[in-house]
């Protein structure tokens, strides 16, 4: 394979998956399939986003003036999805709100009918291929004047799921995914399993006009995904999680932020042993540049 991957430097904050399907046909086939309809319109409106940001949306569009849809990608699973997807829908109304100069019209505002999904690639054998995910499992007591549904798609290929059948892009996508799964699996390095996966789609004609004009892009963003789903894998099995449930639980807010920097930590921890320049780490977790030489010399002293 070419040298010029051995020195790739993440540009990116997308998902392969975000930009993958940010494009209106690819898009455009992905919605058809999943509300089982033959629309030839759309109009692509996710609000903007950084990789590691929660606070914007994956992709989000409007289907003529049926359905505004939102779709977002998880490799890991997140069970506040459905909250998450209340903060995206109420901005996307708004925006709507604001385009329309409605805002301050009395008469009853109609808006296109929502839709959430969300599809996992992750490693969990445990997520089913479909299920539901209520808002109202996040309240403690009676919410039935608030719900907000999330429909959940296990799109890993061995799971064989319908939409995955359905719509050939989702196929190809999952297809890219799994080929990447398949070096891990077989312990080559994490670069050639993704040098791998990309090469091995081309040559079977899967994504291949996408991967062919961003190959190095792909390769940055499956990278930098992969470092990151490692990192979190970290704190998970330092009891990161743990921590800040018992944090909350006894009501120590300053333990709840000491493992947030923690956790911050960990992920430039994690990019400095994947060799990411220091400039680059500080984009990403907002670490100063001291900090980050402090732990790159302690990732070295305990090496």
């Amino acid at each position: 394979m070419p040298d010029k991957f051995s020195n790739a430097n993440p540009q990116f904050r997308d998902s392969v998956f975000r930009d993958f399907f940010n494009n209106p046909v690819r898009l455009l086939d992905l919605c058809n399939s999943l509300l089982d309809s033959n629309f030839s319109d759309i109009e692509i409106n996710t609000l903007d986003s950084n990789f590691l940001s929660a606070l914007k949306n994956d992709i989000s569009c409007k289907i003529g003036n049926n359905f505004l849809i939102l779709i977002e990608h998880q490799s890991s699973v997140n069970e506040n999805m459905p909250f998450r997807c209340l903060s995206y829908i109420a901005e996307l109304l708004q925006n709507l709100v604001k385009l329309k100069k409605l805002l301050y019209k009395q008469q009853l505002m109609l808006f296109p009918t929502p839709r959430f999904f969300v599809f996992y690639d992750g490693n969990n054998q445990s997520e089913p291929t479909h299920r539901i995910l209520k808002l109202s499992d996040s309240f403690e007591g009676d919410s039935s004047s608030l719900e907000l549904i999330v429909h959940s798609f296990n799109i890993n290929l061995a799971k064989n799921a319908d939409i995955v059948n359905k719509c050939t892009y989702l196929h190809e996508y999952s297809t890219l995914i799994s080929y990447v799964k398949l070096g891990i699996s077989k312990n080559w390095s994490r670069r050639n399993s993704i040098l791998y996966a990309i090469q091995r789609c081309i040559d079977e004609n899967v994504m291949k006009e996408y991967l062919l004009q961003k190959r190095e892009e792909v390769f940055s963003m499956l990278d930098l995904q992969w470092n990151f789903d490692d990192a979190k894998q970290a704190w998970h099995d330092e009891g990161f999680e743990q921590g800040i449930q018992q944090g909350i639980q006894q009501g120590i807010s300053q333990g709840i932020q000491q493992g947030h920097d923690n956790a911050t930590a960990s992920i430039a921890i994690n990019m400095i042993q994947a060799g990411l320049p220091f400039e680059q780490i500080h984009k990403f977790t907002q670490l100063s540049l001291d900090k980050i030489s402090e732990l790159a010399k302690l990732n070295l002293k305990n090496q």
